[in-house]
């Protein structure tokens, strides 16, 4: 065991979401100095400042130190990179049995939501984002919930680019917009979904950093429109399974989003971003070794025995799209493409 290679532990810690909690972090134990640069890096007195300037920090002699008193450390999730949890209230005894982060309560304890806490199952009764709580009751019927989430994707500042046989592969920075429309109802016994919910949520935005690439027309030559759709939303869903085995993570950490024309690209494109503001590295070393992406999203899916999708391969249980349109053959042909041109 001790002789195998260690993991891929992943943390951009120049990430400005990452970066300032811990620099008033540290700023609360001995006031920060450009002489800190050698421990914090390129760029701590431009962060400094940007921290000043929104009330984080102030001057104090030749340093800076917190502007609020107590201890700045308590106020960093251990969980998440993102700012605050929702509270998940008991309506009959008052008491907070759970929290979650802020960013994901809208897809996990929106109204109607079922929501496991402990082997418990609990239906959300109200979401009051402003309060940051959700009020819940005990649950025992045979069913639970699956949201059903639009995205989309702007390009804001591309980092670098790379071609990898035949594909225009890019990283960079992105605009991340997500709106839960709906959510299915799912019988427990069978996997069938038996019912489906409007909602009336508010989008959510968030910046971060991810990877896309243009696919090639003569990819996917031959296809009609379903089947291409399906084949680039497969090829998303694979690649993002297999992430977790280039840079330790959950699939839960990433994002992605497929399109047959994006706005900006004009092209069918494939997006995987890291799912916590500001970006967190995931994606940067999935561009990094994005042959290696491609060729264990293709193990994957092609060796899997069942015959179109399945949830140990090209379904995800976190698809937005309620796992639609998928098109496994379509998937494995453009996966084939992208690893031998």
């Amino acid at each position: 065991f001790l002789e195998r290679p260690v993991e891929a532990a992943i943390l951009d810690h120049l990430s400005p979401e990452i970066r300032d909690q811990h620099l008033v972090a540290a700023a609360f134990e001995l006031p920060l100095t450009p002489e800190d640069e050698e421990f914090f890096g390129e760029g701590l007195e431009d962060a400094g400042q940007a921290l000043v300037l929104r009330g984080e920090l102030r001057k104090a002699g030749k340093g800076l130190v917190p502007r609020r008193s107590g201890f700045a450390a308590s106020d960093v999730s251990l969980r998440s990179s993102s700012a605050g949890d929702m509270a998940v209230i008991d309506r009959d005894s008052g008491e907070v049995i759970g929290t979650v982060e802020t960013g994901r309560a809208f897809t996990t304890i929106h109204p109607g939501a079922v929501y496991m806490h402990l082997g418990t199952s609990w239906e959300v009764e109200m979401l009051d984002p402003v309060e940051g709580q959700a009020i819940v009751h005990r649950f025992d019927d045979e069913w639970y919930t699956r949201p059903r989430v639009e995205t989309e994707i702007f390009i804001d500042r591309t980092l670098e680019t790379r071609e990898i046989n035949g594909v225009k592969l890019r990283f960079g920075h992105l605009s991340v917009t997500d709106q839960v429309m709906a959510y299915q109802r799912i019988l427990s016994a069978d996997g069938e979904a038996f019912d489906l919910v409007d909602l009336d949520l508010p989008e959510q935005e968030f910046a971060t950093r991810g990877l896309w690439y243009e696919v090639p027309e003569e990819f996917i030559t031959g296809m009609a429109l379903n089947e291409m759709l399906g084949a680039l939303h497969a090829t998303e869903h694979g690649q993002i399974a297999v992430l977790p085995l280039i840079a330790m993570c959950d699939r839960w950490d990433i994002g992605g989003l497929s399109t047959n024309l994006h706005l900006q690209t004009g092209k069918p494109t494939i997006f995987i971003y890291d799912g916590h503001p500001g970006g967190i590295g995931l994606t940067r070393r999935a561009f990094d070794l994005f042959p290696r992406l491609v060729g264990d999203a293709l193990r994957l899916i092609a060796e899997c025995p069942c015959d179109s999708g399945c949830p140990s391969c090209v379904q995800s249980p976190k698809c937005g799209n309620l796992n639609e349109p998928l098109f496994k053959s379509g998937a494995v042909s453009l996966l084939e493409a992208m690893a031998s041109t």
